[in-house]
This record gives structure tokens, C-alpha cells and sequence, in this order.
């Protein structure tokens, strides 16, 4: 595939590269932007407070299921058969939200757009795995995911903007993803599928064409860089930051942005870390950086310090996040690329769904600063036996993923 993806682009590729970050900055549009309007959305339809936050679970859960069918179908049709359509129904699913009338059709929506978005995502790293190899590849998904950071730093402020003009005016915002669509539809190659196999088979030829004990550590890791990310960063970090420092909504979106920057920067240098470490000695690093940060964040009583942590949590998200996904990528042949880096998609799903309840519930046992701090602990006791497992065995095997 990667082959006949090198022939059809040429040696522009500039605008195929356009589509899959305009794809990216769509697919991040479905939380961040919507998020920030919930207590809106509350009121106009007089629901209630966990009624209102389905609209968040609806979109997520879907890909947690779905997204590995969707990885199978684009292995077997080719990427712009899925991620075209995929990019149409998003924008439409969404639009419609904003003038349908009943709530129930709202979250069957929500749902059908979140089945979509979980595709666009998992498609534009799998694009960028299929087209770029090396350094290249590692410099492309860094890039990738500081664009995502950029979406998820600012759509809060854009989402929460637009919602005081009316609840409906984000949702009419992702007819954007249409128009992303029809440039898909006229600048992405449309290469042929590569795989010929079929369900249960698919799975089981994709899962032996992989190391799989490593492929099980990266999408551990994966699932645990979600979990922190949603369930202390989004929202713990938020609570601490209302009942510790009495901040407006407004300072903590302007606050939770900047771990977003941090991680944009760091994952725009992700090719050159590379250069300097192992996929699996920066993952190990990020998670020791997520644990400095969330205990700090935890024990300190200054905003300064915290903002300060905060931009540290970023850095560890900016070493883990892209660094996972240019690992997959290149253990990944390319007839199995859309499956492998579909389920990343699903554990990714899981753990921003499975994240804020988990941490929510240990807040309301031992309290939110404790809360951070035991995961900051655990964190950095999970990074600190990954750098000393690489130094003490991993040797050479660990720069070659």
C-alpha cells in the first residue's frame, strides 16, 4: 500500500497531509468543542446535570466497540472509502443536532457521530503510518498530535464563546467536517485494500503478524495515558481548581490549556527525541513526567506552582502520546495497519470513557488533591520501573520498534 500511496502522491504531498490534519483537528471537535456548553445545553432542555453529560458519553462509547470493524473494513476497501464518509456523516450528525426536537434524538446522534469521529481519528494516524516511513513518519504523527492539542486547547474557549449566542451554534459548527470531506473526496489517493481475510480470521492473522508482547505494552500504555488524561486532568484537575483557588470557569479553561501547549511543542519535536531515545524509554518517561506533575499539582497551595505542574503533565503526554502511535505504526504490515491502529482507537475510547468515573470515585472516598497524588505516585512508580527494566534488560531491543 505504502508503495502505490508514494506513486499517486508524487513527491507533493502537501495536500493530502492538509486533509488528514483538517481530518484531526474535525475528529477532536466532537468533545472539546461540546464540553464547555454542557451547563447551556442543561438548561435549554431542562435536564438533568448527568442526563446532559451523556451527550459526552454517547459520542465515546461507540468507537470502544465499533472502531476495530471500522480498521477491518479499511484494510479490506482502502483508507478514503472510510474516512470520506466517515468525514460526511460526522458533519451532518452533528449539524442535525441543532434542529431536531427531542433529547433522545439528540444522544442517537451523538452516538452516530461518535461512531464516526472514532474512524476519522483512528484513520489519520493509520494514513500518515501508511504514506511515511522513518524519521519522517515519527515527525508527521508529532505533528498530528500537536495539531490535536492545539483543537483540544482551544475549542473549550471557542465552544464555550459560541454558546453564549445559543447551545446550537457548536453543533452547527461541524458542518465544517463536511466540507474536509469533499477536499478528501477530491485530493486523497484511493488505493485498493490489501487484506483478503474476514472476520475472526482478519484479528488472528493481524494479531501474529505483530510482536505481541510488545503490542500489549503499547496499548497498555495507551489506555493508561487516557485514563490520566481524562480522568485527573479533565477532570479532577478542574474541581481542585474550583474549590482550592476559587477560579472561574473561564481561568480554568485559560489553565487547562496548558498542558495542551506543553504537549504541542514536545510532540512537535517527537522525530528528534527519537533520535535520542527508544519508543519505549520516552513512554516510561512520559509517565514518570504525568507523576511529577499530578503530585505536585496535588501538594502544592500556589496557582504558580500548579500552572507550572500543569505544563509539566503536558511534556509527558507530548513524550507518550505520539510516541505510541509511531511504535504501532512501525510494528504494523501494512494489510493489517487500519485493524492494529483501530483497536489503539477502542482502548483510547476506553480510556477516556472508564477515566473520569474511576477518578471521580476515588475523589469522593479519599478527597481530590489525595486523588492526584496517589496517581501521580503510581505514575511515577510505573515510569520509573519502565526506564529501569530498559536500562537493566532492554538494551538494544528497545530502539528497534
Amino acid at each position: 500500500m505504502r508503495e502505490l500511496l508514494s506513486t499517486r502522491l508524487g513527491t507533493d504531498r502537501s495536500p493530502t497531509v492538509l486533509v488528514i490534519f483538517a481530518s484531526t483537528l474535525v475528529s477532536v471537535m466532537g468533545v472539546s468543542l461540546i464540553s464547555p456548553a454542557l451547563p447551556t445545553i442543561q438548561a435549554a432542555w431542562n435536564v438533568s446535570t448527568s442526563q446532559a453529560s451523556l451527550l459526552i458519553s454517547a459520542f465515546t462509547f461507540p468507537g470502544i466497540v465499533l472502531t476495530p470493524f471500522i480498521g477491518l473494513v479499511s484494510d479490506r476497501i482502502g483508507r478514503k472509502r472510510v474516512l470520506v464518509p466517515s468525514l460526511f456523516l460526522f458533519g451532518i450528525s452533528g449539524f442535525a443536532v441543532a434542529f431536531v426536537g427531542d433529547f433522545t434524538t439528540v444522544l442517537a446522534l451523538r452516538v452516530v457521530q461518535g461512531t464516526a469521529g472514532s474512524a476519522i481519528m483512528s484513520l489519520t494516524v493509520t494514513l500518515l503510518g501508511d504514506i511515511f516511513t522513518g524519521e519522517q513518519r515519527s515527525r508527521f504523527i508529532g505533528l498530528n498530535a500537536a495539531i490535536l492539542a492545539i483543537g483540544a486547547a482551544g475549542y473549550p474557549l471557542i465552544g464555550g464563546g459560541l454558546a453564549l449566542i445559543s447551545w446550537t451554534v457548536p453543533f452547527i459548527c461541524f458542518a465544517l467536517a463536511v466540507f474536509v470531506a469533499i477536499a478528501g473526496s477530491a485530493i486523497l489517493p484511493d488505493p485498493e485494500g490489501e487484506s483478503e481475510s474476514g472476520g475472526l480470521s482478519y484479528f488472528v492473522k493481524a494479531a501474529r503478524a505483530i510482536p505481541t508482547r510488545t503490542a500489549l505494552v503499547l496499548y497498555t500504555a495507551i489506555f493508561g495515558i487516557f485514563v490520566i488524561l481524562y480522568g485527573a486532568q479533565l477532570t479532577v484537575i478542574p474541581f481542585v481548581l474550583d474549590d482550592s483557588y476559587g477560579l472561574s470557569s473561564g481561568a480554568i479553561g485559560l489553565l487547562l490549556g496548558l498542558p495542551a501547549v506543553a504537549m504541542g511543542v514536545t510532540s512537535s519535536q517527537s522525530s528528534r527525541l527519537l533520535g535520542y531515545f527508544s519508543p519505549l524509554r520516552l513512554i516510561a518517561l512520559g509517565f514518570l513526567t504525568y507523576g511529577v506533575g499530578l503530585s505536585v499539582a496535588a501538594l502544592t497551595d500556589s496557582i504558580l506552582v500548579l500552572a507550572g505542574a500543569l505544563f509539566l503533565f503536558g511534556f509527558g503526554q507530548g513524550f507518550a502520546e505520539p510516541i505510541t502511535d509511531t511504535a504501532l505504526n512501525a510494528l504494523t504490515p501494512d494489510a493489517f495497519r487500519g485493524g492494529i491502529m483501530s483497536i489503539r482507537t477502542s482502548i483510547l475510547q476506553l480510556g477516556t470513557t472508564v477515566g473520569p468515573p474511576l477518578f471521580v470515585s476515588a475523589a469522593s472516598i479519599v478527597g481530590y488533591s489525595e486523588t492526584l497524588l496517589i496517581a501521580g505516585v503510581a505514575a511515577s512508580v510505573v515510569g520509573v520501573a519502565g526506564i529501569g527494566y530498559l536500562a537493566l534488560f532492554g538494551g538494544e531491543r528497545a530502539t528497534n520498534i
